[in-house]
């Protein structure tokens, strides 16, 4: 199957480079996005406390405010009515204080999560603890309007109660997308710290490939270092991943070079040679 650049064949984690080379991200299950959220709220938790605190230390206002939410009281539960003996809260109240509860959370939230990630490129500090970020489903960095969108619909996702609606759709898409992932088009993703890449053999006389000036000025400093990168990489990965990664990179470049077949047997070979002989033509 043939892919474009940006295309992949599994929604939301695989994707390709410009130079055609296949990359993988690492979708964030629901278990590490709780954990995250758990300390984003608890941090949200604190500063709420802390806003009220300070408001009500200043106790002119905190009397105005007292005395406004006082003279609502008669009205309902200090003075019982012909329909209300007891003087109980009417459930219409109830309801109108839950509302405006399920508002508050939703303003809060909302304006906290568009901060941190505009701040930090996708990282509120309970992503940035447990090593998650929100990108966009071509992998980039996300942007003003992907987080409105995203955070607009918490609304919705946190229905009935608890984010019951939008873990349902993270457990039903393959790339962990809430609503207001789907609709904003991005993907949390992990930042797993990959293994250590070993040192790169380059060939001291590579003998296999020759190449003409021509050819050697298509290769440029992101060429290098997609190769470099490769080879690297080559050592980190399981063996079936990294024949697949050197095919993909090695015929890359073989188109680049407009080379009719690989020379040699051995890519690797080619990649090191290749490697070798562009970094001795950008140094002359």
């Amino acid at each position: 199957m043939s892919h474009s650049p940006g295309e992949a064949d599994t929604p939301g984690h695989g994707l390709f480079s410009p130079e055609g080379v296949r990359l993988d991200l690492a979708i964030a299950g629901p278990a590490p996005r709780i954990i995250a959220y758990g300390i984003d709220l608890l941090i949200m938790a604190v500063c709420v406390v802390l806003t009220f605190v300070t408001v009500f230390a200043s106790l002119p206002v905190g009397n105005a405010i007292g005395k406004w939410f006082a003279s609502l009281l008669p009205k309902t539960a200090n003075h019982a009515h012909p329909g209300n003996p007891n003087g109980a809260l009417p459930a219409q109240l109830g309801g109108i204080v839950f509302a405006i509860f399920v508002l508050a959370q939703f303003v809060i939230e909302s304006g906290y999560f568009i901060f941190w990630e505009m701040l930090t490129g996708g990282r509120s500090p309970g992503k940035a603890l447990v090593g998650l970020r929100v990108v966009r489903r071509n992998g980039l960095p996300i942007e003003l309007g992907n987080s409105m969108v995203r955070n607009v619909f918490r609304i919705v996702d946190l229905l009935p109660a608890n984010y019951l609606v939008g873990l349902i759709s993270m457990l039903l898409s393959p790339s962990g997308e809430r609503l207001g992932d789907h609709a904003a088009g991005t993907i949390v993703i992990r930042l797993d710290r990959p293994q250590a890449a070993g040192e790169i053999t380059t060939s001291r006389n590579p003998q296999t490939l020759s190449l003409t000036r021509e050819q050697l000025a298509r290769i440029g400093p992101r060429e290098i270092e997609l190769i470099r990168g490769t080879l690297r990489r080559l050592s980190t990965i399981p063996e079936d991943r990294a024949d697949q990664l050197l095919a993909e990179v090695t015929e890359t470049m073989r188109q680049r070079l407009e080379l009719p077949e690989l020379p040699g047997s051995d890519p690797r070979e080619f990649l090191r040679d290749l490697l070798t002989i562009a970094e001795r033509y950008l140094r002359e």
